[in-house]
């Protein structure tokens, strides 16, 4: 019997389970991803709000446990146009790639600084701080890149340009798009000095590095606006 009392966690998704009842998709900082149900809780007039970190109790046997409580544990976040879109596109890919029940502390704090900051950065910032999750998705998933060197283990040159190449890494080439000096950047957490520019390549490279572990089955986010 799983008793589980108030542990960190942010709602990803819901759907109607058995009409008066939801499913709910949670992030949390101690046991991963995991589906609960809330039985009941459609008469609640208070849904559970996405974007607002907080403290849940669960319990049950097997794999579908049971919803217990909640408590605020943040402040609550009315996300709006192109915040919205972003946030609900960070919560499709970790519904989409995040192992169930694989905790993956990292990964939590991370997207808690992302939604903190999602509201209050201006558009740039908010664009590096999504590259910035995505990284540090992949490198937990154990799809990271070392940003200091190309496929061969030849330091990367400031002055070059480089292809990515998916299993292999960083290849140089004269007529490559991507430019050694914004990976330097990423390797030496400089990342706050990309211009408009080369955060449009950033995206770029994790669209191509993300678009393996996706599959085909297209991101819902994207039909409202092409975050990624």
């Amino acid at each position: 019997m799983t008793n589980i009392e108030l542990t960190p966690a942010f709602l990803l998704h819901r759907r109607t389970y058995q009409g008066s009842s939801l499913l709910l998709d949670f992030l949390t900082r101690d046991y991963g991803k995991i589906r609960l149900v809330a039985r009941g809780i459609r008469k609640n007039k208070t849904p559970i709000q996405m974007f607002q970190c907080l403290k849940i109790s669960f319990k049950g046997r097997g794999e579908l446990k049971t919803l217990a409580n909640t408590e605020s544990h943040d402040v609550p976040r009315r996300l709006l146009g192109n915040d919205l879109v972003l946030a609900m596109y960070a919560n499709e890919i970790l519904s989409r790639l995040l192992p169930e029940a694989e905790a993956h502390p990292g990964v939590f704090l991370g997207y808690q600084k992302f939604v903190e900051s999602i509201s209050r950065a201006p558009d740039g910032e908010q664009q590096l701080t999504l590259r910035l999750f995505e990284n540090q998705l992949l490198e937990e998933l154990g799809y990271g890149l070392d940003f200091r060197c190309d496929y061969s283990g030849e330091p990367i040159s400031p002055t070059m340009n480089y292809h990515f190449v998916e299993q292999e890494g960083f290849v140089r080439h004269a007529n490559g798009k991507i430019p050694g000096e914004i990976l330097l950047k990423f390797a030496s957490d400089t990342t706050e000095h990309l211009s408009t520019k080369e955060l449009k390549i950033a995206k770029g490279l994790n669209r191509q590095r993300l678009r393996t572990l996706l599959g085909e089955k297209p991101l819902k986010s994207r039909e409202l606006f092409v975050v990624s």
